[in-house]
């Protein structure tokens, strides 16, 4: 995302939904995490939340299974083990020189306390936690790794950061290009991406609606095991898992990528 359009969709937004809503506190386990912003809908409340008397646009992933049909199942080619196994090495190695790169240049290379993973000020020009400053930063740095990495691998190949738009009138995801989400967000058309999803790396052969693969960057600020799929708790997702989310939209299991650990579900 351009960095004008994150600052305009940052100074139009409070921090919300993954997983809670601005004014109602923050969860303890996001108190102690880097997760980025860019990677959840916490960031965006106006793609979460819910306006008066709307329902929810997610149906059942057996229903999205039927809608996609047979034909686009056929159309998806399975991503080969060897080739798996290159780009989740890739991704794993640019989760660990994101938090390597991030914590030299904020921390002095050492990872921060609790104490300082809760710490609310002034980071970055906005008030938020240290670890949600520390997270986006890592978040930044990581996406880019992958982004050179993967040109080398998968030459068109692979999305980063690809936006999803369910449509009510036909019951079917559809990806939103960058243009239009560029266009909407410059207009201030906020609504209009209400309930849409945006996973970190979508691993396709070419259309990014048939997808081989799914991943998430995590960063944990206290513990490296914990970088948890956040629970939506507004919105047309509300009360759903994010990966089950991501499943629902593009029928392959999402998985987390974490620094020194690797590929988790």
């Amino acid at each position: 995302m351009r960095p004008g359009l994150s600052a305009l969709l940052w100074g139009a937004l409070l921090l919300a939904c993954h997983p809670g809503v601005a004014g109602r506190g923050v969860p303890r386990h996001y108190a102690q995490a880097f997760d980025s912003a860019t990677a959840s809908c916490r960031t965006r409340p106006a793609l979460c939340a819910r306006m008066a008397g709307e329902e929810a646009v997610v149906p059942p992933a057996a229903q999205r299974m039927a809608e996609f049909g047979a034909s686009v199942a056929a159309v998806a080619h399975v991503l080969e083990a060897p080739d798996r196994a290159r780009i989740e090495r890739e991704l794993t190695e640019c989760a660990g020189l994101a938090r390597s790169e991030v914590l030299e240049r904020y921390m002095e290379g050492r990872p921060p306390t609790p104490e300082e993973c809760h710490e609310k000020g002034n980071f970055g020009g906005r008030y938020r936690t240290r670890a949600m400053f520390l997270g986006e930063e890592m978040h930044r740095v990581a996406l880019a790794c992958a982004e050179s990495r993967l040109k080398v691998l998968r030459p068109g190949g692979f999305s980063v950061e690809p936006r999803y738009t369910y449509n009510q009138q036909t019951r079917k995801w559809e990806f939103m290009s960058a243009e239009k989400e560029a266009m909407l967000l410059d207009e201030g058309c906020f609504g209009e991406l209400r309930g849409t999803i945006k996973p970190d790396i979508v691993i396709h052969s070419g259309n990014p609606l048939l997808a081989q693969a799914v991943y998430d960057f995590k960063f944990p600020c206290v513990r490296i095991y914990e970088g948890h799929w956040c629970k939506y708790t507004n919105g047309p997702h509300q009360g759903l898992m994010q990966d089950a989310v991501y499943y629902d939209a593009l029928l392959v299991k999402p998985l987390r990528i974490l620094p020194r650990i690797g590929v988790m579900p």
